[in-house]
């Protein structure tokens, strides 16, 4: 059963744009320390779960010396919590049957995270939710998988949903603050996977725009299809640096800095109009706000300023609204003689003779 849902997206803290050229305005805060608490060592969660079912924790970290003869369960202890990103592709055991004779007739839980399958289903990817009584299809999930395709998009709200309104965590693919709520992205074999790493001011693809790059997203993907928590080493103006695929970090080898990296689908369009058909779901589907009308705002440096044909401005909020209300995918307006085209898929606006992206939003 498919769930009516809208979308609205939230990306990264402090940027200013959103692109499908991946640029954002923000300041890089990664920090030595903030990754040390990504990856640091166990936490109070991980205890309680490997107590209540003796999981190998020295098996999870990747060197138990005790091998088949251990008396703990090896067994992914993130899967157990329904929070492995890896999903299908963990290195570690998702098989609880397996993991120990002592667990006998337990079966294993579907892991809430990216799934490759030879499963059919219509188009190169499929979300869907599990409330508690199987996975369901998200309905117009074009809409979702547009946004899970662009880096500064750290997730997703989706309203109407069985369980109302849910938010979705696409870095660690799961469900927010609903425990009892899990998501998947079902995809294709053959699905292109692009690589970005997040710079002063942008998110920059690998082999992509600013410094050349020697290594490109498909070596990236190559490298990590064959082992998901391992790293790679590149060079660029002498300077070496290692992606770290278990932190999703990329390290500056003499100075230490790290950037997060993110892998994100290439966005293949909806076989039913494509970003047009995107534009005309969103402005048919239902608001979770008033009956008021809607109003059209743009992303400053702190914060959001409604559309207003004064100021040099050419156009308001209400000629958005009504170009919006006609399907247009695009509208182009000026601002102190200045062209800007607005994109109502990508709900950003692009300065055409600096290039500079800015957040468009529809409250």
């Amino acid at each position: 059963m498919n769930m009516a849902s809208n979308y609205q997206e939230d990306s990264d803290e402090g940027s200013n744009q959103q692109s499908s050229e991946s640029c954002a305005e923000f300041n890089d805060s990664d920090t030595d320390s903030e990754a040390a608490r990504d990856s640091g060592s166990e936490s109070e969660e991980d205890a309680q779960t490997s107590s209540k079912r003796n999981v190998c924790m020295n098996y999870n970290r990747g060197h138990c010396r005790y091998g088949d003869k251990c008396r703990n369960e090896h067994i992914c202890n993130d899967f157990l919590k329904d929070s492995c990103k890896f999903g299908a592709g963990c290195r570690l055991n998702h098989n609880v049957q397996s993991s120990s004779s002592r667990q006998g007739g337990r079966r294993s839980r579907p892991s809430s995270a990216e799934i490759e399958t030879d499963e059919e289903f219509d188009g190169p990817y499929k979300w869907q939710l599990n409330i508690g009584k199987g996975w369901k299809n998200i309905s117009n999930d074009h809409i979702l998988e547009a946004q899970y395709s662009l880096p500064n998009i750290k997730g997703i709200k989706i309203y109407n949903t069985q369980a109302g309104v849910i938010s979705i965590d696409f870095t660690k693919m799961r469900v927010l603050q609903k425990t009892n709520i899990k998501v998947r992205r079902m995809s294709a074999k053959d699905t292109e996977w692009l690589w970005y790493y997040r710079g002063d001011h942008c998110w920059y693809q690998y082999g992509e725009k600013g410094k050349a790059s020697p290594i490109q997203s498909s070596k990236l993907e190559k490298k990590y299809q064959n082992n998901r928590r391992g790293s790679v080493k590149f060079t660029v103006d002498s300077t070496q640096y290692e992606i770290s695929f278990k932190e999703m970090r990329q390290r500056n080898l003499s100075t230490g800095r790290k950037r997060r990296v993110r892998r994100r689908p290439k966005y293949e369009p909806s076989p039913n109009g494509g970003l047009r058909g995107i534009t005309s779901q969103l402005k048919n589907m239902l608001s979770p706000s008033t009956n008021k009308t809607p109003e059209w705002q743009f992303k400053g440096k702190n914060q959001w300023y409604t559309f207003n044909n004064t100021g040099g401005c050419s156009v308001s909020s209400a000629d958005i609204e009504r170009c919006y209300q006609q399907n247009q995918t695009t509208m182009n307006f000026t601002v102190s003689g200045d062209s800007y085209t607005l994109d109502f898929a990508k709900m950003s606006q692009v300065n055409q003779k600096t290039k500079a992206e800015r957040k468009v939003r529809r409250v």
